[in-house]
């Protein structure tokens, strides 16, 4: 780990940032004052390399050395919620503008895991195989009407609630916000580590919420940490010229969602990679490494986004223009790539689902139908106990 004095010059301008916010934060001022000062960082600079590498490498192959393309990673810990590196902008020696701190940007559908989990904390209403109306819908607001559309401009009948998330299709997805209610989806959102004020309204349940890189982050770190929320870090500690460690405020570590509704829609964004929006990341990374994350695009292909997690790293990427202009990616197409130039980079452990005392694979038919064991056609799916499918079929679905 890195030991370093924060000041000055450095090759990590834009950690540095994060270090500086987060001392002023968690340090009483009085005692920052004195001379000799030092900071434990959580910086991994092998995590750091990779993530500069794999942006400026994307940016690269897209736009060919052009100047509009701009992206920013953060890199984190899922279960400490140490930040292991941050990337500012294509040029991560520069000091200038931060967009892992400071990019305020629509988020799109990296808001859907938010939303599906508040739905999974119903086992009695949801579960993973829920059929959901894939079908064009209007919505009202007060004087507005809302009509969202899938990103195919296609409707798909009716889907399972995972193959909702994981093809994100967005009617279906805002007709279950709709059910769920747009508080229930906000105060999700907020639990989750969301700060800044949440707008209610209904293109909330398709990412009408603007969010930094590294907030973005802080919302995930429950999704990928078991439903604990951890405090992003970037300060291990910090010792004064006698060699000892200074009084920091205390860190509060919170269950914010149930280890059962988590791990269902951990299996969710494995899906996600497996068999959707993801599934060109097993072209970069091994399928054995049980990858979970989610894109997110924006109107008019003005963001790019991946958040996603191995068993030992938080990852997000955001690709876009700092003007707001068209940037001519979609998630898939852009911060993807990044991402999985990044974690190609790095040894890894698989993320293998643990599943808690009350959650039970079940053998599941292509209809979301118990299977009786030993039929062929079926796959394991995780139900929380007692949410399991009612009915069991016969081998040729009789």
């Amino acid at each position: 780990v890195l030991k370093k004095k924060p000041f000055g010059r450095s090759r990590y301008p834009a950690f540095l940032e994060l270090v500086r916010h987060q001392i002023l934060r968690d340090y009483p001022r009085k005692d920052l004052t004195s001379a000799g000062l030092q900071i434990f960082t959580t910086l991994d600079p092998r995590v750091q390399r990779a993530a500069e590498e794999g942006l400026q490498q994307r940016i690269q192959e897209l736009d060919g050395g052009s100047r509009d393309i701009q992206g920013a990673v953060v890199v984190i810990h899922p279960g400490s919620g140490e930040v292991e590196a941050v990337v500012g902008g294509r040029e991560p020696r520069g000091t200038g503008f931060n967009r892992a701190l400071n990019a305020i940007r629509p988020f799109g559908s990296l808001v859907k895991p938010a939303l599906f989990l508040a739905a999974l904390e119903q086992p009695e209403r949801y579960t993973l195989v829920s059929p959901l109306a894939d079908r064009p819908f209007q919505l009202r607001s007060g004087d507005t009407v809302w009509e969202p559309k899938n990103y195919d401009e296609r409707s798909h009948g009716e889907v399972m609630l995972y193959q909702s998330l994981s093809h994100s299709y967005n009617l279906s997805t805002a007709r279950l916000g709709a059910a769920l209610g747009i508080g229930r989806v906000a105060r999700t959102l907020q639990r989750l580590g969301v700060a800044r004020e949440i707008p209610r309204y209904p293109s909330l349940f398709l990412g009408a919420l603007e969010l930094s890189p590294l907030e973005v982050a802080q919302l995930y770190q429950p999704l990928a940490g078991g439903g604990i929320q951890t405090p992003l870090r970037a300060i291990r500690g910090v010792v004064d010229f006698e060699g000892n460690p200074l009084h920091r405020y205390p860190l509060h570590v919170d269950e914010v969602a149930t280890p059962e509704s988590v791990v269902l829609l951990q299996w969710g964004l494995q899906e996600v990679v497996r068999n959707g929006t993801a599934k060109g990341l097993q072209q970069m990374v091994s399928a054995d490494l049980g990858v979970a994350g989610k894109t997110g695009t924006t109107d008019g292909l003005r963001d790019s986004w991946f958040a996603g997690f191995s068993a030992e790293r938080l990852a997000v990427v955001w690709m876009g223009r700092d003007d707001n202009q068209p940037a001519g990616m979609t998630g898939s197409s852009g911060a993807l790539h990044v991402w999985g130039k990044l974690i190609a980079a790095l040894p890894y452990r698989p993320l293998q689902l643990r599943y808690p005392e009350h959650v039970a694979e079940v053998w599941v038919d292509p209809e979301g139908r118990s299977l009786r064991a030993g039929c062929g056609g079926g796959r394991w799916i995780p139900f929380v106990k007692g949410s399991e499918p009612r009915v069991e079929v016969g081998c040729k679905g009789g």
